[in-house]
């Protein structure tokens, strides 16, 4: 397939966003997909274009196989409010008429934040008819606002709405964190849209010292011993920004001051330069502050060191989410402190590469960064542990397969599998044509009954009088299909036989709709549009697997669904799975307009009684 993926930030930029673009671009190439990125000149975090982009409207490279376009953004170090905002809007505007051209798209994946360019994707995905995927790193605004980095009102409503609107129509979002998850299926997101695609590290480069296997225990954790004289070393690898509280390690940096200890911070963000005052002012010459390096540097200062720190504020927002420097800690080796709650906490205990301690506590951190330092065995188990859990769960190669494999499900959800439509020329369009007129004679006929029965139905029990499901159609692609509620408002949705007994609740009105087959009436409107057909193969649930796995062996799901069929005459629903399938292998064998109308009569005869009904 052809893949457009729209990021902000992409390397040689630095930082977890940059890091996790690159790594699912990597993953999309080597599935084999036509791979074009748009991105902005590189600029973060420091703020700063590097000469060779500078005074540039854009560029054109080849990435690890993808196809990569830089366009203009506007970048200052002085990141004052108003002009992140116009860095992150530059971005979408100025992106957009690049995404609208070059070859049509399968599939767009926006990774957000921010938010801007997540709505020039979609609209962008939308004129040119590909499935559209949100790849959301942090739940903004609402993460913003629980930080304290963006007050309630005006300008979160805004961002809140650009969020929704895009989220809204994708096909899937992908989201790092289980707390995430959960935040958006609250807000009504359904749960099968939300794919949890957690950060990770890259177990071919971010590997413990040894370079081959798993970190044997020593003395020294799994890396060189250091020198007796030497400072026992903690490095601090990332973004320093507001939301990490890395006001705490200082706090532990003053504490620890005349025990050896050094912290070593390597990286760049909004907070680095208050934390450089604040070691000058307080004289603190166990601080060490360097410039971000790239991930192939990184894994030698990872291994140079004797511990590393990850931060997070305490807030139970921050509990939601999980700093992408943990993985690449772990899956080096190196022994971590941890300062977190929530999901981050749960993964550090359950790697068993590091110490959990208090969120936003000098005095927790120092303990930490003490028993470290004080137990060489301690260091040793933790070594060991990192690089197998990230193995295991976390790595970016896995992480990537999942990728490929859910933006297959969304496109073949969207636009079928590529099957060739049954029936094809003259008689396909004759099937059509017949399709249009009855279903717009029905529906003009037949209203005064539906407004009848819509109203008999909300009088009968609480609830909406249509029922909307979603369900399997030509080519395996979902649409949704509408029926009259027969049952009571909050029955499981599954098929009939597969609901417990007991636990079908039809309604009083409701029994009468389907055993006369009236709670069909409304697919006349999905005929209509062109999502069903009068005589067809009844559509499956969007859950029924097996069934569904059944008709594509069989081909039968190059057949557009029907109101009725040859199975539903044949037994409906009580004959068994397989019978089933070959009823409709065995219309799709016979496909006529004479085998059609024949079916139809059939239906006609029966309409009225209960046979095959449950």
């Amino acid at each position: 397939m052809r893949v457009l993926f729209v990021t902000q930030y992409f390397p040689p930029e630095t930082g977890a966003a940059p890091a996790r673009a690159r790594h699912l671009v990597r993953a999309l190439v080597r599935a084999g997909h036509e791979v074009r990125v748009v991105t902005g000149l590189p600029s973060h975090p420091a703020g700063v274009i590097p000469p060779q982009w500078r005074d540039k409207a854009g560029t054109r490279e080849t990435f690890e196989g993808a196809a990569l376009e830089r366009v203009w953004l506007y970048a200052t170090p002085n990141k004052t409010a108003l002009r992140r905002l116009w860095n992150h809007l530059s971005f979408a505007l100025s992106g957009l008429p690049v995404l609208l051209s070059g070859p049509a798209p399968d599939v767009v994946i926006a990774t957000t934040p921010p938010l801007f360019h997540g709505l020039s994707a979609m609209i962008a995905a939308r004129l040119r008819g590909a499935v559209f995927v949100n790849d959301c790193r942090d739940d903004w605004p609402h993460a913003a606002i629980a930080l304290g980095e963006m007050r309630p009102g005006l300008v979160a409503n805004v961002l809140d709405g650009i969020a929704r609107a895009f989220q809204s129509r994708a096909a899937r979002i992908l989201v790092v964190t289980p707390g995430m998850q959960s935040q958006l299926a609250s807000r009504g997101f359904e749960a099968r849209r939300l794919v949890f695609l957690p950060n990770g590290a890259d177990t071919e480069l971010f590997r413990p010292r040894s370079g081959a296997g798993l970190p044997q225990a020593s003395a020294a954790g799994g890396r060189a011993p250091a020198e007796p004289s030497s400072p026992f070393t903690v490095l601090y690898a990332g973004t320093h920004g507001l939301v990490h509280g890395m006001e705490a390690i200082m706090d532990a940096a003053v504490l620890l001051r005349e025990e050896g200890v050094r912290f070593r911070f390597v990286g760049d963000g909004v907070a680095k330069a208050a934390l450089q005052q604040r070691a000058q002012a307080e004289s603190l010459t166990n601080c060490v502050f360097e410039p971000s390096v790239a991930p192939e540097h990184l894994v030698a200062l990872l291994h140079e060191a004797d511990a590393c720190i990850a931060t997070t504020r305490g807030s139970s927002f921050a509990g939601e989410t999980i700093p992408v420097k943990i993985f690449d800690y772990l899956a080096a080796g190196c022994p971590v402190v941890a300062a977190v709650c929530g999901d981050a906490a749960s993964v550090v205990e359950r790697s068993g590469g590091g110490l959990v301690v208090q969120p936003e506590s000098g005095s927790a951190i120092a303990e930490g960064v003490r028993r470290l330092q004080s137990d060489s065995a301690l260091r040793a188990r933790l070594a060991e542990s990192g690089p197998r859990f990230v193995e295991r769960e976390h790595s970016r190669r896995a992480i990537g397969e999942k990728l490929v494999t859910t933006i297959a499900e969304a496109h073949t959800e969207a636009k079928g599998r590529g099957i060739a439509p049954r029936p094809a020329g003259v008689h396909g369009a004759l099937k059509r044509l017949i399709d249009i007129v009855l279903s717009a004679v029905g529906l003009i006929v037949a209203w005064p009954v539906m407004l009848l029965l819509a109203t008999v139905i909300r009088l009968d029990s609480n609830g909406p009088a249509l029922f909307r499901q979603s369900r399997i159609g030509q080519g395996s692609r979902w649409f949704t299909l509408l029926k009259f509620r027969s049952m009571a408002a909050g029955t499981p949705d599954l098929a009939t036989h597969l609901v417990q007994p007991g636990v079908v609740r039809v309604t009083r009105i409701g029994a009468f709709i389907r055993r006369t087959s009236l709670d069909e009436l409304p697919q006349l409107w999905n005929i209509l549009c062109g999502d069903m057909t009068l005589v067809g193969p009844r559509p499956a649930l969007h859950n029924q697997y097996d069934l569904i796995a059944l008709r594509q062996q069989a081909g039968v799901d190059a057949l557009l669904p029907g109101l009725t069929g040859w199975a539903q005459i044949n037994g409906r629903d009580e004959i068994p799975m397989a019978q089933k399938v070959a009823y409709d292998a065995e219309y799709l064998e016979r496909l006529s307009l004479g085998f059609d109308l024949e079916i139809l009569v059939r239906t006609a005869l029966t309409l009225f009684t209960m046979r095959g009904v449950r």
